[in-house]
C-alpha cells in the first residue's frame, strides 16, 4: 500500500478505515438515526406530562422573565436549553421538547466519536453509537422536556475531550518531560472542564462525572512513565493540583455564570420577588451573591429531605437489571370520554410512554461488567478502565446514597453502558459475530419496545406484551 493511501485512512486520532467516506458517512448515518428516532411525532403528547410541568413551564418562565418564578430545583442550564427551544418553536409540545431531543441526538454522535478514540476501528464505535441511540431509556428522555438527556450530552462531551487531551498528551510528553507539562494538561483538558461546568450548571449530578474525569486525566499522566517514587508523587500532586484548577475551578466558574439570569432578573426571582415583599428589592451585588450563596444551601437541603413516596422510585442495586422502570405517560378512551368526543387515542386503544431500557442492551451488560473488571485489575486493559471508570462513578454513588431514586438518574450512564459491552465483546470469542448479532437486537428491541417508548396507541393486551417483568406494570 503507497504511503499516501495509508495516509489518507489515518483520521486524526490514528483510527484506520477501510473507506474515506466512512469518515462522514458513518457519523451521519448514525446522527440522523439517533434525530429520526426522536423527533418522529415529537409534538405527541400534545400537553405537558410527568416532570414537563415543572420544566416546560420554568422554559416558558426564562423566556418571559429571565428567570423561574418558582423556587428553583436544579440549576439553570438545562432549563436554558428548553426556554431556546420555546423562544423558536413556540410554547408548544414540540417547542418545549426539541432543545432536549437535539442534545440526546449529539450524544449518539459524540459517542461514535468517544469509540473512535477507544476502539480504533469504526464499527465497534458505531456499534455503541447505535445501542444508544435505539435504547429505550436514552430515547425517551431524549423526547421530554426534562435535564437528564442534556446532562448526558455535557459528561459524553466531557469524556470524549479528556480522551483527546489523553491522545494529545501522550504523543507531546517524552522521558524527561517537565512537571509543568503535566500541570497544564493541553486544551482539551481545559474544555473538558467546561464542558463538565456545563453539566454541574445542569443537574448536580454532574459532580460525579468531574470525580470521572479527574481519574482519567491523573492515569493518563502517570501510566507508562517508569518515573520512580519520588518523582511520580511529585508529579501525581502536580496533576492533581492543575486537575484542579481545570476541571474544578472552572466548571466551578462556568457554573456561577450559568446563574447570571438569575442575578440579573432577582427582581422577579422567587428569592427576590420575597425580598420586594419585605420592602428590600434594592440588593446590591453583594447582597445577591449572599442570597444566592443561600439558595445553594437550600438546594442542597431540598434533596436531601425530598421524601421517598413517589410509586415509581426504586432502589439503585435493581437499575442494573431494570427491575423498575418509571411510567410517566398513560392514555385510554373510557365510554364517557368517547361519547363526549374528549378521546385522545383511539377507542379500545391505550398508549403509555415508560422510561425503560433496551433489554438488548441492558441486560447483555450485565456479563460485560465482570469482564471489565476483570480486563480492567488483571489484564490492565487501559480502554476497559477507561470506560469502566465513568460508568462506576455515574453509578456506585447512588448506591452508596442509601436511599430510593429514579431509574432515569441512569440517563448519562448509558452511553459508558453501551462503550463497556462493545469493549467486552471486542476481548471475547467471535467478535464480528457477536457484534452483528448485538446490532440486530437492538434494532429487534426497537420494533418491539417502540410503543411503550414513543407512546405508540395499541390494544391493552399488545401493550401489556412489552411489560417483561412484573415490576414494570
Amino acid at each position: 500500500m503507497s504511503t499516501a493511501v495509508s495516509a489518507e485512512q489515518q483520521t486524526a486520532g490514528g483510527a484506520s478505515w477501510r473507506r474515506p467516506q466512512s469518515t462522514w458517512v458513518v457519523p451521519l448515518v448514525l446522527l440522523g438515526l439517533a434525530a429520526a428516532v426522536r423527533l418522529w411525532d415529537l409534538g405527541d403528547p400534545d400537553r405537558l406530562f410527568f416532570d414537563e410541568k415543572y420544566y416546560g413551564r420554568d422554559g416558558l418562565d426564562y423566556v418571559t422573565r429571565g428567570v423561574e418564578e418558582e423556587r428553583p430545583a436544579h440549576p439553570p442550564l438545562g432549563k436554558w436549553v428548553i426556554a431556546l427551544g420555546i423562544q423558536v418553536f413556540g410554547y408548544t409540545p414540540f417547542g418545549w421538547r426539541i432543545g432536549v431531543a437535539v442534545a440526546g441526538s449529539l450524544t449518539v454522535l459524540l459517542v461514535h466519536l468517544c469509540g473512535l478514540r477507544l476502539f480504533r476501528r469504526t464499527a465497534p464505535a458505531a456499534l455503541a453509537a447505535l445501542l444508544v441511540a435505539l435504547d429505550g431509556l436514552a430515547v425517551t428522555t431524549s423526547r421530554m422536556a426534562m435535564l437528564d438527556a442534556t446532562l448526558g450530552l455535557f459528561v459524553v462531551l466531557a469524556f470524549w475531550l479528556v480522551l483527546l487531551d489523553r491522545d494529545a498528551r501522550r504523543h507531546a510528553r517524552g522521558p524527561d518531560e517537565p512537571l509543568s507539562r503535566s500541570l497544564l494538561g493541553s486544551r482539551y483538558r481545559w474544555l473538558a472542564g467546561l464542558a463538565l461546568g456545563l453539566a454541574v450548571a445542569t443537574k448536580w449530578s454532574g459532580l460525579l462525572a468531574i470525580a470521572a474525569a479527574g481519574l482519567l486525566v491523573l492515569g493518563t499522566e502517570l501510566a507508562a512513565r517508569g518515573e520512580g517514587l519520588r518523582r511520580g508523587t511529585r508529579r501525581a500532586a502536580v496533576v492533581a493540583a492543575g486537575g484542579g484548577l481545570s476541571l474544578v475551578v472552572l466548571p466551578a466558574a462556568v457554573y456561577v455564570a450559568a446563574h447570571a439570569g438569575w442575578f440579573a432578573h432577582y427582581a422577579d426571582s422567587y428569592a427576590g420577588s420575597r425580598a420586594c415583599e419585605a420592602g428590600d428589592c434594592a440588593a446590591g451585588p453583594g447582597d445577591r451573591l449572599e442570597t444566592w450563596w443561600e439558595n445553594q444551601v437550600d438546594l442542597v437541603r431540598y434533596h436531601q429531605e425530598l421524601e421517598a413516596t413517589h410509586p415509581y422510585r426504586s432502589d439503585p442495586a435493581g437499575w442494573a437489571w431494570l427491575e423498575r422502570p418509571v411510567l410517566v405517560y398513560a392514555e385510554s378512551c373510557t365510554s364517557a370520554q368517547q361519547e363526549a368526543g374528549e378521546c385522545e387515542v383511539p377507542p379500545g386503544t391505550a398508549a403509555r410512554i415508560t422510561l425503560v431500557g433496551s433489554p438488548a442492551l441492558w441486560w447483555p451488560a450485565l456479563i460485560a461488567y465482570p469482564v471489565l473488571l476483570w480486563r480492567s485489575a488483571v489484564r490492565r486493559d487501559g480502554v476497559a478502565a477507561t470506560i469502566l471508570v465513568p460508568l462506576a462513578l455515574l453509578w456506585v454513588p447512588w448506591l452508596a446514597a442509601g436511599k430510593p431514586g429514579y431509574f432515569f438518574y441512569l440517563v448519562p450512564a448509558v452511553p459508558f453502558i453501551a462503550l463497556g459491552l462493545v469493549r467486552a465483546v471486542q476481548v471475547g470469542p467471535k467478535p464480528r459475530l457477536v457484534g452483528a448479532a448485538l446490532a440486530v437486537l437492538a434494532v429487534a428491541a426497537f420494533a418491539f419496545f417502540a410503543p411503550i417508548w414513543l407512546g405508540i396507541p395499541l390494544d391493552r393486551d399488545s401493550l401489556d406484551l412489552r411489560y417483561w417483568l412484573p415490576s414494570w406494570r
